[in-house]
């Protein structure tokens, strides 16, 4: 059994990583402060899921915090529509100003005609819980309530001789509630507010780069961009090797190396598998590359039924589509020797269904074409669970992330 000084597992996928947990992106943050300090200024973040988009977020709001910058961030991750995403911002905003932040709130929902009442906590240290309502007449279009809300935030810092540093996490969500019209609408705001530096992030890739990089869309030439791609294997596997180390866990380099091959690219995968990992290696000496194996095996035992539920919920064209490509990780879907083999019927319903699944962040376009899973995780549970069942096997090097 491993000598272990710490029994706390020091990988944390569910959680914003921050302090030792904090993994590489210096070069982001130094990025994100920069903009964080620049009122004015105009930053569009964006890269797939799990990638730790928001855990840089945060570690820079936290390092430009402890300067006494004022950041706030918002996600519209949860929001239903525009109303949604307007008090998102609100809310986000008065836990920035401080401890100021009940008259300025309160200031700026009136210049939205909307109230809020506020609710003492029950317990002592409790936070008051917040009911905000927004005043909307029936004709008031939803493109309308995003900008509102953030020229009155804006109005409130100029009267106050503030400047803000304003995240809007998943942003593209916008233009589900608006589509170009709500992109050209937040051009509109944005452009008016020198005390607010904005930085937009989200995590729909093939959205936010139309957005920013064809001709005749809003955003276009009118930010600056800080793409988020994968951490470098061999960073990843020396962070990995360094958090376990300090719990006293004996992982081998070939066993880092093993956990960034399986989980990759995404952070958040790799933290998820290290963690089963380092479960594993509270039994063991030695953590060793046959181990990680076992471990990715484990984790995907423990999310069995939420996979079950995932796979029901497929159409059968989807399903095909899914097992053709854990039996053939590099297949050309729409090919005709593809089609043919694997039985995925039309051309037509193939292309449209693949789309659809990757809308639904099922699969991820590969930019030297075809498609890959966005959860390797999923994509073993197929080859566990499904293929068997149907006489089939993976292929060669499928049970590695690509």
């Amino acid at each position: 059994m491993a000598d272990v000084d710490d029994d706390r597992n020091p990988f944390l996928p569910a959680l914003i990583a921050r302090g030792e947990h904090f993994a590489d992106r210096e070069s982001e943050v130094a990025h994100l402060l920069r903009v964080y300090s620049s009122p004015g200024s105009r930053l569009v973040v964006y890269g797939e899921r799990r990638m730790g988009k928001s855990s840089a977020l945060d570690r820079a709001a936290e390092i430009y915090r402890s300067e006494d910058g004022r950041v706030a961030i918002a996600s519209l991750a949860t929001s239903t529509d525009a109303a949604d995403a307007a008090k998102s911002l609100l809310l986000a905003v008065r836990e920035a100003l401080g401890r100021d932040w009940r008259e300025a709130f309160e200031s700026i929902i009136g210049r939205l005609k909307g109230s809020v009442v506020i609710t003492p906590g029950v317990l002592v240290g409790q936070p008051p819980s917040v009911r905000l309502t927004l005043d909307l007449s029936e004709e008031q279009p939803e493109t309308s309530l995003v900008p509102e809300a953030l020229s009155s935030i804006h109005q409130e810092l100029e009267d106050r001789d503030l400047t803000l540093a304003l995240v809007i996490d998943e942003f593209q969500r916008l233009h589900a509630w608006g589509g170009e019209d709500a992109e050209w609408a937040l051009k509109a705001a944005i452009e008016q507010h020198p005390r607010i530096a904005y930085v937009l992030a989200g995590s729909q890739k093939s959205l936010i780069e139309a957005m920013i990089s064809r001709k005749g869309r809003a955003l276009w030439k009118q930010t600056e961009v800080l793409p988020f791609g994968p951490i470098p294997a061999d960073e990843m596997s020396t962070w990995i090797h360094q958090q376990a180390s300090r719990t006293g866990a004996n992982f081998s380099l070939e066993a880092c190396d093993r956990i960034v091959e399986l989980a990759g690219p995404r952070t958040r995968d790799i933290v998820q598998l290290a963690r089963e990992a380092w479960f594993e290696s509270q039994q063991l000496e030695r953590v060793l590359t046959e181990h990680i194996d076992a471990a990715r095996d484990q984790a995907i035992r423990v999310q069995d039924a939420l996979y079950a539920a995932q796979w029901r919920s497929l159409s059968p064209a989807s399903q095909r589509i899914l097992r053709a490509l854990t039996q053939e990780n590099d297949l050309m879907l729409t090919s005709t020797a593809a089609l043919a083999r694997f039985s995925l019927g039309p051309k037509s319903t193939v292309s449209h269904t693949a789309g659809r699944l990757v809308d639904d962040e099922v699969l991820v376009p590969r930019d030297a074409g075809g498609y890959e899973f966005d959860d390797p995780f999923f994509q073993r549970w197929i080859e566990l669970r499904v293929l068997p069942t149907l006489g089939l096997s993976a292929a060669d090097g499928s049970s590695s992330n690509g």
